[in-house]
């Protein structure tokens, strides 16, 4: 099969032909039909660990096309959405609803120790393993997943859209309607006008928000962040000057530096919520004094807080109501061997997304 393999840290991606196991008892084979880059794939192996070489991905959806033993609830030819955070639904945080916080989840932690994030290599090339980055490897035409890793989603849902459902969407969304609890009326803020603090800004416009700034650098993503709701847009150099006594902020990007700026811009007693994914050991020196003097609040927001399999209903619902306009965060779509390219429009913030086909 065709699959994008990343050979070095940070390099190109070079695609070629990569040999995939078959799906062994509990297995589900995914023949992938769409696919998003997410930022958190092009720093999986420069910033956190990744050993290469890999096929990334994990924003994916396809159609099932072959069935493990013991797997009797799919069927051939349903789509489903790949599971980059699969629940094991036994464990402590599962069992009180906070499913995207599994016990049993695996990292590139894991892969950087060699335990069971890298135990069994389902690819390989020429014998030679390779990598199933961050167990999902859906920058290929085919993926093999664990039954817990693949969640049925409804076939009105277009290929693109739904790939958006993997990752960008819920993540976040679910920042501003879970992780920040945001309430209608409220002053609100979102550092970070990439996809993830796109969709923030949706799921604020979702909750009511009343004042909603949207802040980047970059020009361009401000006048998109204005289209889909947001009431005003600033530099981070003027929303440090200008952003006082806000209800919420959410930091998309999470470097101390924005960290710091989200908590000197909320009121007494408001919340920062975190959804950047930051580097391991960086950190944000916050005054214990102002932390118990003021009573403000900071929270992190892994995966927006979403358990998938409780809320995929309420996310494909939103869309359907157009009040989730996952189509206007896309630029277009590119066959997976334009995925250097794609990768490039996305990092000089000239597309949001454009998403990856496999057909």
């Amino acid at each position: 099969m065709r699959a994008a393999v990343q050979w070095t840290s940070g390099g190109p991606f070079e695609i070629g032909d990569v040999d995939l196991t078959p799906a062994g008892p509990g297995e589900v084979g995914v023949r992938l039909r769409a696919a998003g880059v997410c930022a958190s794939d092009l720093s999986l192996t420069t910033v956190f660990g990744q050993p290469t070489p890999v096929v990334l991905g994990h924003e994916g959806v396809g159609v099932v096309d072959e069935l493990g033993e013991g797997v009797a609830d799919l069927e051939i030819g349903q789509h489903v959405l790949v599971l980059w955070v699969p629940s094991c639904g036994e464990c402590a945080p599962c069992l009180r609803g906070d499913e995207h916080l599994c016990a049993r989840r695996t990292s590139t932690a894991d892969a950087r120790a060699g335990r069971e994030h890298t135990a069994t290599h389902r690819l390989s090339i020429d014998g030679e393993p390779v990598h199933q980055g961050m167990n999902t490897a859906t920058f290929a035409e085919r993926t093999v997943l664990r039954r817990r890793a693949v969640l049925p989603v409804p076939q009105d849902v277009p290929f693109p859209v739904a790939a958006m459902l993997g990752c960008a969407v819920p993540t976040g969304v679910g920042a501003a309607l879970r992780s920040a609890s945001v309430s209608p009326g409220d002053t609100l803020a979102v550092i970070g006008a990439g996809a993830v603090g796109l969709n923030a800004i949706l799921g604020a416009v979702v909750a009511g928000a009343a004042r909603l700034i949207a802040v980047d650098p970059t020009e361009r993503r401000r006048r998109t962040a204005l289209s889909l709701g947001a009431t005003e847009a600033m530099t981070p150099e003027e929303f440090a000057d200008r952003a006082k006594d806000l209800d919420v902020v959410i930091d998309a990007v999470g470097q101390p530096p924005t960290v710091l700026a989200a908590w000197k811009a909320v009121r007494r007693g408001g919340t920062v919520t975190v959804v950047g994914a930051g580097r391991p050991g960086d950190t944000v020196p916050l005054s214990a004094y102002e932390l118990f003097h003021d009573d403000k609040k900071l929270t992190g927001s892994f995966h927006g807080g979403i358990s998938m399999r409780r809320d995929i209903h309420m996310l494909v619902d939103l869309w359907r109501a157009g009040r989730l306009p996952i189509e206007r965060l896309i630029s277009g779509t590119a066959d997976l061997k334009e995925i250097n390219e794609v990768v490039a429009a996305q990092r000089d913030g000239s597309v949001v997304r454009t998403v990856l086909t496999m057909d």
